[in-house]
């Protein structure tokens, strides 16, 4: 992948020539724990998740978020799972300024427009609201002659995946 300004890049007909490399690291350790995703512009912010979720070692049961910075609750814009954002009522409605967007109709490139995201910022994840699961993704590359279309694919990973649900204690 070669490495570029981090910018959307459209071609000549309009259509998105351009795919992202992301690294995901888990908040808690991410020196030890970490994936790249490399994933084509037109693909959205779900199968993004899903992606990381598969390589990370959590299931697809829970409620999620994409946010901006490492703000998680507290972001202005966040992308919700589609089962929440079909359920919940508009911010406007509850007297917030936030700003909603359906993950699974967002694509990678509205994503990094609407948060103007450049190399090294940060974007935050939250998985399962309960024991929240805190992972943030670091944009490190764009490649404009890249297909837009190409699938989430990890192409290189540090550490084990976690263990979502963790054996009870013997005699407890």
């Amino acid at each position: 992948m070669a490495t570029g300004t981090f910018r959307i890049r459209r071609g000549v007909s309009g259509t998105t020539t351009t795919a992202y490399r992301f690294r995901v690291k888990f908040a808690p350790d991410p020196r030890s724990l970490w994936r790249d995703i490399v994933v084509g512009g037109d693909r959205t912010v779900d199968g993004v998740q899903t992606t990381n979720n598969a390589t990370m070692g959590l299931d697809q049961g829970h409620l999620w978020l994409f946010g901006t910075d490492e703000d998680y609750w507290n972001s202005d814009v966040t992308y919700q799972c589609p089962q929440q954002f079909e359920n919940e009522p508009t911010p406007s409605v509850l007297g917030f300024d936030e700003e909603i967007h359906d993950a699974a109709e967002t694509t990678v490139d509205d994503l990094v427009d609407r948060l103007d995201l450049a190399e090294r910022d940060r974007v935050c994840y939250l998985y399962d609201y309960g024991d929240e699961w805190r992972f943030y993704a670091i944009p490190k590359e764009a490649d404009s002659g890249a297909s837009g279309d190409r699938a989430p694919e990890v192409v290189d990973a540090k550490g084990d995946p976690v263990e979502q649900y963790p054996p009870a204690d013997e005699g407890v």
